[in-house]
């Protein structure tokens, strides 16, 4: 008696055999190439991204984020990826297979900040700390992460503090509009210091024409000229 196997079963058969083949081959290996990919936060390709294997200075990621890494020993290794305006990124991989393609994502300064702003907004304060701290660590003058953090300190009501980050805003930057109001709002609203926020909405003014800042300075005015009781 003759054994026959029903076509469709036999390409089962077959498939799986070149499958259990073609996975056999991929993992048999001494060194190969490790193709990658670079993104960043939004999934767009990062160019220009330094990759270290194994603290040896490796390729460079292309206009579209691909990048390889030749004959790379099969096994497990160390790979840092670097961008300036980015957090570097530190991973260890486990290359097993020919087949394998390394995926990296990158955080990058601007993406810090607007995460921060939202955590601020939602009044997740800790989140904000944290994600300020790792900004801080990328570029610790920026003007907008210096703002964010005396946000952080105000809603904290950490008010000196604040204050100190303001003024160090205007002594690097010079006169800026929503520094000196924010200024002014502390210093009358939580510091109760009419005085300051006198001179801080004055500075405000000579640079911007508001009808409600003229009437609080006003009205401040006159508090600070009335006579004790």
């Amino acid at each position: 008696m003759r054994l026959r196997v029903a076509p469709v079963l036999l390409f089962v058969l077959l498939a799986g055999s070149c499958a259990s083949q073609r996975g056999g081959l991929a993992a048999d290996f001494d060194a190969a190439p490790l193709f990658g990919m670079v993104y960043d936060g939004q999934n767009q390709p990062c160019a220009g991204v330094g990759i270290e294997v194994d603290g040896v200075e490796g390729p460079r990621s292309d206009l579209r984020g691909r990048f390889v890494v030749p004959g790379l020993t099969r096994g497990q290794h160390g790979i840092v990826a670097r961008k300036d305006g980015y957090e570097e990124l530190i991973v260890s991989v486990s290359f097993l297979a020919r087949t394998d393609v390394l995926h990296l994502r990158l955080t990058s300064f601007a993406q810090l900040l607007e995460a921060a702003q939202a955590a601020l907004r939602d009044a997740r304060l800790a989140d904000a700390a944290a994600l300020l701290a790792r900004a801080e660590s990328l570029d610790a003058d920026d003007a907008l992460l210096s703002y964010l953090l005396a946000l952080h300190a105000w809603k904290a009501g950490d008010f000196p503090s604040a204050v100190s980050r303001l003024e160090a805003m205007l002594a690097a930057g010079g006169p800026q509009p929503a520094v000196l109001l924010f200024l002014a709002d502390i210093h009358e609203r939580d510091l109760d210091d009419p005085a300051k926020a006198i001179t801080s909405l004055e500075a405000y003014l000579a640079l911007r024409a508001d009808p409600d800042a003229e009437r609080r300075l006003a009205t401040l005015k006159r508090r600070v000229s009335a006579p004790a009781p």
